[in-house]
């Protein structure tokens, strides 16, 4: 196992790598499946020297790829709207959209800095008509946070950090999400 994430770590040292890491932070924003920091991580370990640009590259193209999200969800909606009207699903919709108002920011920040689906808020608030402003610069804090903070551990602790974040990330994610809770209650 050490041999293949040493191989891979090596792998993301090749000049396309910042390219592949741009293309990977857009698009998990919008839909793709794979975390960025499974490229991110690799790469400040293989760009100790670089960690903080790598990071900022990341955060940047996340944001980007969020910003589209939340336009596809604000413009898509029109087509979904009727059918929320027909199957008598608008008054639930409204309901939604007055806890996403009140709690918004604590649903995006919980989304964008922990290993709960970005992308399914991205959409959601654009859904919601969210204030484009205040979803921009709460995905700039969570993802930089969420970022820097991945890229500061490997870049501090090395490779035998992946194993621990690999492991026990969903637990901490998890645990994180009932502190807040727990504090905004």
């Amino acid at each position: 196992m050490n041999k293949i994430i040493s191989t891979f770590i090596d792998s993301c040292g090749s000049k396309n790598s910042i390219m592949y890491l741009r293309i990977l932070s857009f698009f998990e924003s919008i839909f793709f499946p794979i975390p960025t920091d499974a490229l991110l991580a690799p790469m400040v370990l293989s760009k100790k020297h670089n960690w903080v640009n790598i990071t900022i590259i990341a955060s940047i193209w996340s944001v980007l790829g969020g910003i589209v999200g939340y336009y596809l969800g604000l413009y898509l909606f029109e087509f979904i709207e009727p059918y929320l009207h027909q199957f008598n699903k608008y008054d639930d919709f409204i309901s939604a959209k007055s806890l996403f108002e009140i709690y918004g920011i604590i649903f995006l920040f919980i989304s964008a800095f922990t290993p709960i689906p970005y992308k399914v808020f991205t959409i959601s608030a654009g859904v919601m008509s969210y204030n484009i402003f205040l979803f921009i610069l709460i995905s700039i804090i969570g993802r930089s946070a969420r970022f820097f903070l991945v890229a500061f551990i490997c870049n501090k602790y090395g490779e035998s950090i992946l194993k621990l974040i690999n492991k026990y990330l969903l637990l901490l994610a998890i645990i994180f999400v009932i502190i807040i809770l727990w504090i905004e209650y």
